[in-house]
């Protein structure tokens, strides 16, 4: 019997998982994060003002958002390999079919399909890994490794995707970006088995009561961690989207303005990390806040950014705290609401992130495009999430929340 516990208790499959999870999640990194390198080939090619261009990846991160709970929900109840799958079968096509774009509302609306697909891509794995490790120093670690995927994905795709772009042409990269998603994410599903929920949905811990959902994401725990979320990846996505043409603006070559884009999921990797290590000691609560204060003060600097070593001094401080962020959501989520609700619950921060987070490139667009610089908005958005770094520390994130 001892042996058996011991066997089980390696679980060697749960680790596989973990694998599969961590390449799903490396292809988001390919699609949110990579959009910037297109920016400046699309603005040329079209003539499209800035906030136009934005325009097309605001429809993607709310595409995507939205998409987030319907596939968290869908794997809570079903396999997440099916939803996984029909990711890879949606979202890869569509963005091979931005390659043959000539008009605006083509981007738009190819892109807003590759965020209905894309949008299993975080809310599936970091749900599916955390219900299946039950020791909280096994799901940390998991967490991480899934988490880590994302910036992974940034720093592999930002530099390979505009390579692709200056030798064959942006069509092209955009056709590499599309089957690389789907052959990526539908092989990873095809390794991924039920979870320990659908194993075991006759325990009462596992099952969903009606209306429970609704009663999670009104306490003061979830709407606090929802609305962090909301202001950090605003911040994100205009930084992730104006990032590239900002740095060549102050003379910096494309190549090192891409390179530092793929830089910043680079340095979130030990940021990802880091958090799980950081929540050991001072409580997830604290480690968020902390990221967020970091994260603030961080871009508020940007605008002092002029040489390549500058730039790559900010992404390696910025995507660090932005890494330690990240993974402190997902694992307050897990840690206060874990259960049959959890694919849902983190779709649910995702899309209200998504959907504040789709405002900002179209908003530091729209600003540029009136102001001619980026540094009042750079300090704007800096300031609002140094600030939201006091939410955290003012709830109660330690413990599980009342029911």
């Amino acid at each position: 019997m001892v042996r058996s516990v011991r066997l089980r208790h390696l679980d060697p499959n749960g680790w596989l998982l973990v694998a599969a999870c961590f390449v799903v999640t490396l292809c988001i990194g390919e699609v949110l994060w990579s959009f910037g390198v297109f920016f400046k080939a699309l603005e040329t090619e079209f003539g499209w003002s800035r906030g136009l261009t934005s325009s097309s990846y605001s429809g993607l991160a709310i595409a995507q958002g939205i998409s987030a709970v319907i596939a968290g929900r869908l794997a809570d109840r079903y396999q997440p390999r099916l939803v996984l799958l029909g990711s890879a079968f949606i979202a890869g096509p569509a963005i091979m079919a931005c390659s043959q774009i000539s008009t605006l509302p083509q981007l738009q609306a190819l892109l807003i399909v590759a965020g209905i697909g894309a949008g299993a891509t975080v809310s599936v794995p970091v749900s599916t890994v955390q219900r299946h490790f039950r020791n909280p120093a096994r799901s940390g670690i998991a967490l991480a490794v899934v988490a880590s995927g994302i910036g992974m994905g940034a720093l592999l795709f930002a530099p390979l995707l505009n390579a692709a772009i200056l030798a064959t042409g942006w069509r092209n990269a955009f056709l590499a970006a599309g089957l690389i998603f789907s052959v990526l994410v539908g092989g990873a599903a095809l390794a991924i088995k039920p979870t320990t929920i659908q194993r075991q949905g006759h325990d009462a811990r596992y099952r969903r009561s009606p209306g429970s959902v609704r009663k999670l994401i009104v306490t003061p725990q979830f709407a606090g961690v929802a609305v962090v979320s909301m202001v950090a990846v605003f911040a994100f996505q205009a930084l992730s989207v104006h990032l590239v043409p900002y740095a060549t603006d102050a003379g910096i070559t494309v190549n090192a303005s891409a390179a530092a884009l793929g830089l910043v999921g680079g340095f979130s990797v030990p940021g990802r990390f880091a958090s799980g290590f950081f929540s050991l000691r001072m409580g997830w609560g604290r480690t968020l806040a902390l990221s967020l204060a970091g994260s603030g003060l961080t871009i508020m600097a940007l605008q002092a950014v002029h040489t390549e070593w500058m730039l790559y001094c900010f992404v390696g401080v910025y995507g660090f705290c932005h890494g330690v962020r990240a993974v402190a959501v997902f694992g307050i989520v897990g840690r206060l609401f874990g259960g049959a609700a959890l694919g849902e619950l983190t779709g649910i921060v995702i899309a209200c992130a998504n959907l504040a987070g789709a405002l900002g490139p179209y908003v530091a667009g729209r600003a540029f495009d009136l102001s001619g610089s980026y540094s009042m908005t750079f300090v704007a958005v800096g300031g609002l999430l140094t600030l939201s770094a006091l939410v955290p520390l003012a709830l109660r994130l330690e413990g599980r929340a009342a029911s």
